[in-house]
């Protein structure tokens, strides 16, 4: 259970890393996932003032995280429509929503181990000041989360 905690807690930590920085860039709403990547590394790279293997492994991350996105929407329109057809139905069909679901987990429980590999090369590659840089950063950023989130 902690390493499923711990999992979910450095996975959470890279999409805020990722998602948060690239949110702050209005025009970047329209922009692929890609571009938004790329936006992120070179915004965090000098954010951080990071040296040229630092920014490496940041976009080692970047690209495990596209890499999961894209498995993860590989079949999105086939599973819209697959939950369109369940709720015209009468009764729902347990068996197929679990079956949607568990591929979905499948996917993370692949991919989690090489995203957290790649956070884990970013992160140890920082030094004491830009670890507590990204540290203050996400921290804020959770906590603007929590605050617009919350009702």
């Amino acid at each position: 259970m902690k390493l499923r905690k711990r999992t979910i807690v450095i996975i959470t930590a890279g999409t805020l890393l990722i998602g948060g920085v690239a949110a702050c860039k209005h025009k970047m709403h329209s922009a692929s996932a890609e571009e938004r990547g790329e936006w992120v590394v070179d915004k965090v790279s000098k954010e951080l003032e990071l040296n040229d293997s630092q920014r490496i492994k940041l976009v080692e991350v970047k690209d495990q995280f596209i890499a999961v996105r894209k498995s993860m929407r590989s079949d999105r329109e086939e599973a819209r429509k697959e939950v369109l057809a369940m709720l015209k139905q009468p009764t729902m069909d347990r068996e197929k929503v679990n079956a949607m679901v568990n591929q979905k987990i499948a996917i993370v429980s692949e991919k989690s181990p090489s995203i957290i590999d790649a956070i884990g090369n970013f992160y140890d590659s920082l030094d004491d000041s830009q670890r507590a840089e990204l540290s203050e950063f996400i921290e804020e950023k959770m906590e603007r989360h929590v605050k617009h989130h919350s009702h």
